[in-house]
């Protein structure tokens, strides 16, 4: 009685020091509440109540509305293989409990049975061989936890790349919409842990619900309907209860991401650009950067954890030490009670038998209770992650519909919005072959910049155009409608379909692959044999930008290197202009493509696209190229153009 009274005695303290640790969370979170709003007024970022809600993650009806959303495409029909493998996983946890009430009973008839019986059980084939089956069981079942987080997966990740890399999406995520930031790290990290976390999931509640229901039947049977029926009321009282606690849980997972991603971005910007930062000896500033973005993060881990620790101490003694104390009290009172008819019937070996295995059954119930209440912390940590998720997929469906939004962080871009009246994607794009017009379009940036208020000019197949003006004035911008990378501000562009306007930037872009690879971009080997291109009409592209020496250096066309760092600077942009060759477009914009090309090489380049019929929209200020051309567009770059032909006059005044 003594030593009972200690342990009701340690549990009570141990319960007061978790009153006293769920008041002080409370306090913490009214704190962090007040900081945050006083946060929010001193900063403009994502301060709407639209972004509030869009935060928001939470286990309520949103949740399980977005979380039933993902699961049709992880699942996408009744009859397939992930639905085989629900079915494995959860013909293998009713297996599983099975062997677990099997070994109760024969446990409780072994320790009721003489020494003597107990030597004959164990040494009988039933105790050999229940371990086999078992075995078989647990591995069958890791083996279906495992493929089904590798299908889910697989499912989403396409799905996701699909809408990713649809038309121009990629390029519209990353620089005209804003909302999110870092998509590789949800397209990659929390795909994973999305996936992972589902399954995980379901293992965890499945097993203690079919748990429950089990032990639930056998214990009616052997003490009655109200021991259980306490038992989960329990449940009830006491998950509801966690779950309020755990509310956090799901926005501080959202930033955790988030952070990651940004931490993951500046470590990459720093790889892409390591030659520029390393020629401003920029390597102090970058550290800076880098220890700033990690300090933020290791801050936001430190109290997530602290977090983490405070409800597991809270989980534990309310999902577990105090389930098993209510279970054994619940257990106890039929035994208790001497005017039950059951000891009327049994003799003391099997009430002693009846309360061993009812007693275990309780605390396999109760264990089971402890882990559904449990499973509402992983719960709420998936919300966080069916939120990134489900926003992300959101933005990608915007996008391919040609909406976009960028969220506005200064006053200053409010103000420019509210004065903004042109609308995006207003404007009609015309698809018509061998001419390129601009019918009273404004020239405007996705935020809302206006450059040209009012562009026209028109341009046939055969008709060069020298596009100039200072930096900032528009050029850059007039290509990026052309390739209906930006929206349409208003007005009509007539122009041919994409695949037949080509862009040659000046730092071209080397694909991963072979060298065939590098002239034929986008095509594949199988897109080039359909279009009747021999690898030796391939050489003479090489050899007229006197790269042929490339091909015989390396030996074959199936040749793989990282050809961003084999070729020089000159060697990129030769390489782009015989991609040029091979695609053959009616129309090609070359951004100071050659401008690390020699100018005998360029003259030569020039010369054959106009033998070979592709038009040029050309932007460079060598004084060498005037010659090559018959119009020039200049931009001021305070909202004023000219286009006008290009003679000998204005060769001279250009030289």
């Amino acid at each position: 009685m003594a030593a009972f009274s200690k342990y009701i005695t340690a549990k009570n303290s141990s319960i007061a020091g978790g009153v006293l640790l769920v008041l002080y969370l409370l306090k913490h979170r009214r704190q962090a509440a007040k900081h945050n709003s006083r946060k929010g007024v001193s900063e403009l970022v994502l301060n709407t109540e639209k972004d509030v809600r869009k935060d928001r993650a939470a286990v309520d009806k949103i949740f399980f509305l977005r979380i039933m959303r993902i699961l049709r495409i992880m699942v996408p029909r009744v009859f397939c293989m992930e639905t085989a493998y629900l079915a494995l996983i959860a013909a293998m946890l009713v297996a599983r409990t099975y062997c677990d009430i099997w070994m109760i009973q024969n446990g409780t008839m072994i320790e009721r049975s003489g020494s003597a019986k107990m030597i004959r059980f164990l040494k009988s084939w039933r105790y050999m061989y229940i371990h086999i089956p078992i075995a078989l069981v647990n591995n069958f079942l890791k083996l279906g936890l495992n493929e089904l987080k590798l299908r889910f997966r697989e499912r989403l990740t396409k799905k996701l790349y699909d809408r990713y890399l649809q038309g121009f999406t990629y390029y519209k995520m990353g620089n005209l919409d804003n909302r999110i930031a870092n998509a590789d790290q949800l397209l990659t990290q929390d795909v994973e842990k999305f996936c992972n976390s589902v399954v995980d999931l379901y293992s965890n509640l499945s097993k203690p619900l079919l748990d429950i229901a089990l032990y639930i039947f056998k214990l009616t049977s052997a003490i009655g309907a109200q021991g259980p029926a306490i038992m989960m009321a329990y449940l009830l009282i006491s998950g509801l209860f966690l779950t309020r606690l755990r509310r956090p849980i799901g926005k501080m997972t959202v930033t955790e991401q988030r952070y990651e991603g940004e931490y993951r971005y500046v470590n990459s910007r720093l790889i892409t650009n390591s030659e520029e930062i390393a020629f401003y000896n920029g390597n102090m500033r970058e550290k800076q950067t880098i220890h700033t973005t990690f300090k933020k993060l290791v801050d936001h881990l430190h109290n997530f954890i602290f977090f983490r620790f405070s409800m597991g101490f809270i989980d534990s003694i309310i999902a577990k030490y105090l389930a098993t104390v209510v279970g054994y009290l619940v257990v106890s009172r039929p035994f208790l009670n001497l005017s039950h008819p059951r000891h009327l019937h049994s003799t003391h070996s099997e009430l002693l038998e009846d309360y061993y295995q009812s007693g275990r059954m309780l605390l396999r119930m109760s264990q089971a209770l402890g882990r559904i209440v449990l499973a509402g912390r992983e719960m709420t940590r998936l919300s966080g992650f069916t939120a990134r998720i489900t926003e992300l997929m959101k933005v990608l469906e915007e996008l391919n519909a040609g909406k976009y939004e960028r969220t506005m962080v200064s006053q200053q871009e409010k103000d420019t919005a509210e004065k903004l009246v042109l609308v995006p994607g207003s404007g009609q794009v015309i698809n018509k072959d061998n001419v390129i017009k601009f019918d009273h379009t404004p020239l405007a940036t996705p935020n809302g910049d206006i450059l040209i208020r009012d562009l026209t000019f028109e341009v046939k197949s055969g008709t060069n155009v020298l596009v100039c003006g200072p930096n900032g004035c528009g050029k850059s911008s007039l290509f990026r409608v052309l390739g209906e990378l930006w929206p349409l501000f208003g007005g009509h562009l007539t122009k041919p379909e994409r695949g037949k306007l080509f862009y040659v930037p000046q730092r071209p872009y080397m694909t991963l692959g072979t060298l065939r690879d590098q002239v034929i971009y986008p095509d594949t080997c199988e897109e080039q044999r359909r279009k009747g291109i021999s690898d030796q009409v391939l050489k003479e592209y090489l050899d007229n930008v006197q790269l042929g020496h490339i091909l015989a250096r390396e030996g074959s066309w199936d040749s793989v290197q990282d050809w961003m760092d084999v070729l020089s600077g000159g060697e990129k942009q030769r390489m782009a202009m015989a991609r040029l060759f091979y695609h053959k477009p009616q129309f090609a914009i070359l951004d100071e493509c050659t401008s690390a090309v020699s100018v005998d090489v360029e003259d030569y380049i020039y010369s054959h696209c106009r033998m070979v019929g592709i038009t040029l929209f050309t932007v460079s200020h060598r004084k060498s190229l005037w010659k090559h051309h018959e119009y020039y567009l200049h931009m001021d770059g305070r909202g004023n153009y000219e286009f006008k032909p290009i003679t000998e006059e204005t060769v001279e005044f250009g030289s």
